[in-house]
């Protein structure tokens, strides 16, 4: 169970050897996660780039913890936490990411979503002497933003053993890569609208907390 609150009692700035050397692994890691892009193939060209998508999942989250209201300080702390979700990707042979017009089978879904224990391995081996509660942070949302309220996901986690940066983490990873049109989406429409009213209505509170979703996709329809 990764029961947990809202990272409000902690501040990597408070820490400064500390924070800098966590914020120094995060921007290498997004940097050699932005290279394995890099060495993907591009052809008609890569609808879903892992870095970008990286970036855009940590700037929803931050604006959606401040548009509920829980302060810049749970706001910077989760976009850092969530920013290196994906480095596990880079762990993975490039090919197995090639995009076609066939739904990806059950076993090449598992094979690509080991990417969230390849994660925190990485973090394990590279921060696993320090003992501070964002770490736990970064490796939980690392490791469980594809569970599932019902307990079908990755891992088979229920809504009740998931913290709520976690919950957070894995409605706003969703949208994002639903927003990204790839070959077997068909005609699917993946406009902002289009894919919150598929997360609401087709995949709802069987996969979602929905009490972070409304606020979510509040802040995203008041986007320009």
């Amino acid at each position: 169970m990764i029961m947990g609150t809202w990272p409000d009692d902690y501040d990597l700035n408070d820490t400064p050897e500390i924070g800098a050397r966590i914020i120094a692994f995060i921007q290498d890691e997004m940097h050699r996660l932005e290279e394995y892009d890099n060495k993907r193939p591009q052809g008609s060209g890569l609808a879903y780039v892992f870095h970008t998508h990286s970036y855009r999942v940590a700037q929803d989250i931050k604006d959606t913890c401040l548009y509920m209201g829980l302060g810049d300080l749970v706001a910077e702390n989760m976009y850092w936490a969530t920013l290196p979700h994906d480095i596990g990707k880079r762990m993975l042979p490039v090919e197995i990411w090639n995009e076609t017009e066939e739904q990806p089978s059950a076993d090449l879904k598992n094979l690509r979503r080991s990417h969230t224990d390849l994660g925190a391995a990485i973090v394990k081996e590279e921060l696993g002497d320090i003992d501070h509660p964002f770490i736990n942070l970064m490796t939980d949302i690392m490791r469980y933003h594809h569970e599932q309220m019902n307990g079908k996901g990755y891992h088979g986690l229920s809504g009740d053993m998931l913290s709520m940066p976690v919950r957070l983490a894995a409605i706003v990873e969703a949208f994002d890569g639903w927003r990204i049109k790839r070959p077997h989406y068909g005609d699917r429409d993946i406009s902002v609208p289009g894919v919150l009213k598929r997360m609401r209505e087709e995949k709802g509170a069987a996969h979602f907390d929905m009490k972070l979703f409304e606020p979510f996709a509040e802040m995203k329809m008041r986007e320009p």
